[in-house]
This record gives structure tokens, sequence and C-alpha cells, in this order.
């Protein structure tokens, strides 16, 4: 489903009003009876960035929920500040779609639809009361059921969310409702919808943080004409001044020093290309789009990568790229790149990830890679982008398109697990976890995580469990060669603890 997104520091963001949202989330629902997938929505605020980023420009402090934010079928900006972030890339989003008007515009239109609304997470009487009032808004609301459980993201108890989740599931599922709103709170609510993806029969859920405080009336909103001057996060201050300060001065604050070398580069690329090319002066005409001649699919993108040149872009990509195994992506026309160029790279990425393709770039030069950094999705194609179209391909023919053999052993009976390309909920679900336990079981084990390039807290359980099947024996295990990504994950998750870690690949071979 193609999809107009402005890139907002690394998450795409969805170009649409409140009217358009509630559209696309009944569409949504039609389409899982199509297809059977279940749909994520996603509403992003300041603090939204802040816990995905964090402080530093070099490193992204969250990795597993910026992967989840770029996957996910729908993100609403839920905050103002996103949207004059977007003016200031001059490609501005139409308003802010939070999920507190979410909630009471979708349970009106699911009345009339006859869709049926589960509500989970919050505290438990003030999710019921929640229910309460948009049945008394909306006779003809479903409410297919209401739970308040406890939920781990974090910590020991992490290990065992297949078995607390599966209760939690199966509730769900048997309710069958159309709409599931998941109110955890950021970013537990998108965490734990990723790691049960794969189990909920679902149509579409819904992240929507405090919204039945907000409904229920625990949770007082600021006056109507704030909202529209972007000032209710200082009624909210005003509010709760003592709980609130300390946490919006930190948000603001990381969040300038995320924007402002954006914007300021995305204002210096502007002012270059309009002195390279005034407006009396056409630039040079753009090359062949699109080209099949090899046995990948090559794109070659036009100079400007603008909202304009994606709009001409986006057509039959999917269908060419079906007997394609990989997608290059020709940068060595590009001059500038705006938020919706941007936000076109991700489309692709994310169209590599459904069609299970490989992505990689080739040919940017140095304004182009500097825009892609400070924009914060240099982690999106990690080592996939090449200085030009020969290596690419070079890349590409070296490259081995079958899995190879997971466990390997060495000449003293060690057990080698050697992970690759991604582990998360999607392809932890193809692997035959009782075979790797029988493999490793009574031996000593190394973990090799060198060619790991994501992994969310899903595939951490992997370790866990292989460690301690391995440990049970009196053997020990090592995880070898962990990226940055996985060391910040462990540290997150609070189980660096838990694993004996070398950065010494050597191990491997002695």
């Amino acid at each position: 489903m193609q999809r107009d997104s402005v890139v907002i520091l690394g998450i795409p963001i969805d170009s649409l009003t409140l009217s358009q949202a509630i559209d696309k989330i009944v569409n949504m629902v039609a389409e899982y009876r199509q297809d059977g997938l279940p749909k994520q929505v996603a509403t992003v605020n300041v603090d939204f960035i802040v816990q995905t980023l964090g402080k530093q420009l070099s490193q992204i402090r969250h990795s597993e929920l910026l992967d989840i934010l770029r996957r996910a079928d729908l993100v609403t900006a839920d905050g103002m500040p996103i949207v004059w972030l977007s003016r200031l890339l001059d490609n501005p989003l139409p308003e802010r779609v939070t999920g507190a008007d979410i909630v009471p515009a979708l349970a009106t239109r699911a009345a009339k639809e006859g869709f049926s609304l589960f509500f989970l997470g919050g505290q438990a009487n003030t999710a019921e009361r929640a229910a309460d009032i948009l049945k008394q808004r909306n006779p003809n609301l479903k409410i297919a059921g209401i739970l308040s459980p406890m939920v781990y993201t974090e910590g020991d108890h992490l290990e065992f969310f297949e078995e607390t989740d599966a209760e939690i599931v199966s509730v769900v599922n048997a309710a069958a409702p159309d709409i599931l709103l998941i109110a955890f709170g950021n970013p537990k609510q998108e965490l734990w919808f990723r790691r049960n993806v794969t189990r909920l029969k679902v149509p579409v859920s819904i992240g929507v943080g405090g919204t039945f405080a907000f409904i229920a009336g625990d949770v007082s909103r600021a006056p109507q004409f704030l909202h529209g001057i972007g000032l209710e996060w200082l009624w909210r201050l005003a509010v709760e001044p003592l709980r609130l300060w300390r946490r919006y001065l930190k948000a603001f604050k990381t969040f300038g020093v995320q924007l402002w070398p954006a914007v300021m580069d995305y204002r210096r690329q502007r002012k270059r290309i309009a002195r390279q090319w005034p407006e009396n002066q056409a630039p040079p005409p753009d090359p062949q789009q699109v080209s099949s001649e090899s046995e990948n699919l090559t794109m070659t993108l036009p100079m400007r990568l603008d909202a304009l040149a994606v709009r001409n872009l986006r057509g039959n990509t999917e269908s060419q790229w079906q007997d394609k195994p990989a997608l290059i992506l020709d940068f060595t026309p590009v001059a500038f790149v705006d938020s919706a160029g941007l936000g076109f790279i991700v489309e692709m990425w994310r169209m590599a990830l459904k069609l299970n393709k490989i992505l990689v770039v080739a040919g940017m030069n140095d304004d182009v890679r500097r825009t892609f950094a400070l924009s914060r999705l240099n982690d999106l194609l990690g080592d996939k982008i090449f200085e030009d179209i020969q290596l690419a391909r070079q890349y590409l023919d070296s490259l081995n398109l079958r899995r190879s053999k997971l466990v390997t052993y060495k000449k003293d009976g060690t057990a080698i697990v050697t992970i690759t390309g991604r582990l998360d909920a999607f392809s932890l679900k193809s692997l035959d976890l009782s075979a790797i336990s029988e493999a490793v079981s009574g031996r000593n084990c190394i973990i090799d995580l060198h060619m790991l390039n994501f992994m969310d807290s899903s595939g951490l359980v992997l370790f866990i469990r292989i460690q301690r099947n391995v440990m049970a024996h009196g053997n020990s295990c090592i995880l070898c060669a962990p990226t940055d990504q996985v060391r910040q994950l462990l540290r997150l998750t609070r189980l660096e603890h838990l694993f004996t870690i070398t950065d010494d690949p050597m191990v491997l071979n002695r």
C-alpha cells in the first residue's frame, strides 16, 4: 500500500488528517479479511522520538522501537512540534492526529460500521469507565472486551513472555475484536504488539497510551483553543507541574538537539540547489528510472528526490521486483533529497522486508550522505550503501542468497550458532527452536553475532534459552562479537548481566 509520508528524524509520519486516518483504519480492517495480516497504528509525539533516539547524534538509543515505528502500517503525528518540524522541512503535515482524538472518532465510526473494540491495558477501572462513556455516546458500539494485565518488556521476566502473553492473546483472540486499543504506554505497547504480531488475530491494533484516562476524565485535556495552537502540553504542565516539568524539559531539550542539525542541513541544501539551478533554468533531464536488464532490478533516482519526484516514481515497482532478488537504488544523479524523498526510501525498505528481498544503495554523494545521517537513516541500510553501481553489483553477486547452516561444530565439539541478517518476531517463527536446542545440548556453545544486522527483544529470548539449555548441562555459552545495536538492547532490557560476552572473533577458531 503506497503511503504519503515524511521522515521526521528517522521516523516516517503519514501525511493525513484525523478523518483520513479513520478512513485508513477502516480500510485496514477490510484488508485483514483479504490478507489475514494484523496491522499496527502508532501515534508519535516528542516523547516517542526522545525515547527512540536518545541524546546522542552518533547512535540510536532504542533501535527496536525505531524499527517498529518504521514498519508500522500507519504512523500519525501526535503532537504539534512534529507538525511544526514538517513545516520547517517544507513538507507540512496537514494536522496533528493524536490517540486521544483517534479513539473517540473511531468509536463513532466503528458504531456505524458494526466494528467491535477491545480495551487492553490501563487501570482496570479506567478502561471500563472509558468504554462505558464511549458506549453512552455511541449506543450501537460493540465492546468486545476489557483487560488490564501486567506485561513485561525488560528484566528476567522477558524470558517467559511467550507464556505470559499467551493468556492475554488467547483472551483477545477469543473475543475476536476488529480493533484492539493497547494502553500500556510508550514503548511497552509497541514492543508488546510486535512480539505477539504473529499470534494475534485482530485486524488493527493501535497504541493509545493514556487515552483511556483522558476519556474517563482522570486526566483533563486542555481547552480546544490550546489544541489548535499546539500548547496542550502547557496546560498539562500547569495541571501536573511536579510530575511533568522534568520530563518536558528533558524531552524538549533532547528534541532540539536532534532536530536543528537536520533542519539546518536541509536549508543549506535547498539554497545550494536554488543557486545551481535558478527557477528560470531547467535542471538536466532525469535518466531512465527502472532497469531490469541484469539479474537485479535497478532504479535510477532523479536529481531532486522530493515530493513531486516520489509521485512520479511510484508505480509497478513491487510487481517488477517479484522475480528479482534485489533492488539497487542508484543515487548517482541525486543532488538533493527532502523529507518526502526520505519517506520513499523507507517505503522501499518496507517493501524489501515484505517481499523478502535485498535493498542496496549506490552512488550517494557527500551531501546526500550527510542528509541521511542527520535525518537518522544511516542505520536503515547499514552496510548496504556502496560508492557506485559496480561495487553494489559485486556485493550482490557475492551473496549466497540461501540460508547457511545455523549450527556448526568445532573440532573440540563446541557448537557455533551463527545468526545472520535480522532476528525478530517474524524470523524467529521460521526457526526450529527445538532443533537448535538439541544441536547445542551437552556442549559448550558460541553464539556468533558478527553478521547480525538487527535484533529485537523477541530474538533476545532465543539467546536466553540457548544459554539456559547449555548451562543446565554444566557447559558454557558465549556471545561473540555482538553489534552495538545488540549491546544496547541488552542494556535496555536489563539482561546484560546474564551473558558472557567477547568482542574477539578469534574465539571462533581457537
